[in-house]
């Protein structure tokens, strides 16, 4: 549990300085913390179940899939 406890810290301390007030796609966050995209979402999901950030989803602007936008996640400093 402490090792679990270790991890998410040094990730919030990765992750943290990145987040803004402005939404971001964890496309955009992944790159800028040189880390995979998919670690970088559960990562971000995690800190969204301590609340340190906000979600919203929003349809990609230019992809689609069977016709149909795809939807992203967006990622923003939580508010106080």
């Amino acid at each position: 549990m402490a090792a679990d406890d270790d991890a998410a810290s040094s990730w919030d301390d990765r992750l943290l300085p990145l987040l803004t007030a402005d939404w971001q796609s964890v496309d955009v966050i992944a790159a800028r913390a040189h880390a995979p995209q998919f670690t970088v979402l559960a990562r971000l999901k995690g800190m969204l179940r301590r609340n340190l950030v906000e979600r919203r989803i929003v349809k990609h602007p230019s992809k689609k899939y069977g016709g149909r936008p795809v939807q992203q996640a967006e990622f923003r400093r939580l508010q106080l």
